[in-house]
C-alpha cells in the first residue's frame, strides 16, 4: 500500500537531521553484499525523527484500520545515487524475533525525494512483480516475506527512511480490512446508506482481530 504520510516541512526536518553515511554493502550480513546492493545508509537518526515518523504511522487512519500496527521500528536513512541499486531479497533476519520476542510483519520505505529517475521499488507477491515509484513524503508498506528490491537509479538521488512494523492481524485479515476500507470510502463518497453498516463491520473486525 502506498500513501502520503509526511508534509513538505516534515520532510525537510528529516533531511536536516540526516546523520553520517556509510557504505550500505558493509551493513549487509552476506558475503555477496557488494553484488547485492550499492547505496549509502545512516542509522544515525535523532529520537525526534524516529518519533515523528512512528507517530504519523500510528495516527494514520488507513494504517490503523488495515495494518493494525502494534510496534513500529524506524531504523535508518538510505540513499541511492546514479547507478545505485538493491537486488531482490527477503528480509529474513528482520523477521526473526527481537529481544522482546516481537516479529516484524511489514517493511516500509518512506520517500524523502522525488528528483530522480529509475529507482523503482519492486516486489514479487502471489500475482507477480509489482513496481512502485515512491514520491516525496509517500510511505510504501509491504509484507516482509515478499522478495523486494530497488531498480538502478539512472539520474538524480533517491532518499528514504526504512523501517519495519509488527501487526495485530494476519496478512489475510489485513487484506480483508483493506477491501472493507476501500468499499467504505466509495460508499461515503456516493452517500450510500450502506456506508454506516459497512463501517461498523470494518470497525468490529479490526477491533476483534486486533486484540
Amino acid at each position: 500500500m502506498l500513501l502520503q504520510l509526511l508534509s513538505e516541512q516534515e520532510i525537510e526536518y528529516c533531511l536536516e537531521n540526516w546523520g553520517a553515511k556509510e557504505d550500505g554493502a558493509k551493513t549487509q550480513p552476506r558475503s555477496d553484499s557488494e553484488d547485492l546492493k550499492k547505496n549509502t545508509e545512516s542509522p544515525d537518526m535523532t529520537p525526534e525523527v524516529r518519533q515523528l515518523v512512528s507517530t504519523r504511522i500510528y495516527n494514520n487512519p488507513y494504517i490503523d484500520s488495515v495494518v493494525c500496527p502494534n510496534k513500529v521500528s524506524v531504523n535508518f536513512y538510505n540513499e541511492y545515487e546514479e547507478g545505485g541499486f538493491y537486488k531482490k531479497h527477503i528480509d529474513t533476519f528482520r523477521a526473526a524475533p527481537r529481544s522482546n520476542n516481537v516479529y516484524f510483519d511489514y517493511g516500509f520505505s518512506l520517500g524523502l525525494s522525488d528528483e530522480y529517475e529509475g529507482g523503482e521499488f519492486v516486489l514479487n507477491n502471489d500475482v507477480g512483480e509489482i513496481s512502485y515509484t515512491i514520491g516525496k513524503g509517500q510511505l510504501l508498506i509491504f509484507p516482509i516475506i515478499y522478495p523486494h528490491g530497488v531498480k538502478p537509479i539512472t539520474k538524480g538521488s533517491r532518499k528514504a527512511i526504512i523501517g519495519w512494523m509488527s501487526s495485530n492481524v494476519s496478512y489475510e485479515q489485513s487484506y480483508i480490512l483493506k477491501n472493507l476500507f476501500e468499499i467504505n470510502a466509495s460508499f461515503l463518497k456516493e452517500e450510500n446508506p450502506m456506508a454506516l453498516k459497512s463501517t461498523l463491520v470494518q470497525n468490529y473486525l479490526a477491533k476483534h482481530w486486533g486484540k
